[in-house]
């Protein structure tokens, strides 16, 4: 004689698979959430190499590096040996440009923000510290805003 019972699952059984899951769940979260930090992290040193490249290739074509109040139109227009602008190249203005244009801060509390301040503490409201007499090019960002690792980014 057969059993009419059926086979299935117990509710104990399918609550250990639902635990199981989103175990996983928050370890494949996690594993993202750190990925997209990293890539920031990179595309910030990234920019930060770009620039600080480029700033060296005016100043062997100019003799000094960009001012601060110019700092833009210096850098993404074509100059002359005095550093004057102008939107096309000519005989008068053969370098350059160096950038197509400042890039925009990829993380931290002046994400979004492609403004460059002087001076060598954290100024609010502006994307990146420039030195116009060395030639030092860094995040804008307070002390408080780390990587993952937890590296002041305004010290790369």
């Amino acid at each position: 004689m057969r059993s009419s019972r059926q086979r299935g699952f117990t509710l104990i059984e399918i609550l250990i698979v639902v635990v199981i899951l989103g175990i996983l769940a928050t370890v494949v979260i996690g594993v993202f959430a750190n990925a997209s930090g990293d890539a920031s992290a990179k595309a910030l040193k990234e920019d930060l190499r770009t620039v600080r490249a480029q700033l060296q290739f005016y100043l062997a074509q100019h003799g000094s590096y960009p001012t601060v109040a110019t700092f833009e139109q210096q850098m993404t227009a074509y100059t002359d040996r005095d550093g004057n602008t102008s939107t096309a190249p000519n005989a008068a203005h053969p370098f350059g440009p160096y950038l197509q244009t400042v890039p925009r801060m990829p993380l931290g509390t002046e994400k979004g923000k492609e403004s460059v301040t002087d001076g060598t503490a954290y100024v609010p409201g502006f994307g990146w510290r420039y030195d116009s007499t060395s030639g030092q090019f860094f995040a804008n960002l307070p002390d408080t805003d780390k990587d993952g690792d937890g590296v002041i980014l305004n010290t790369y």
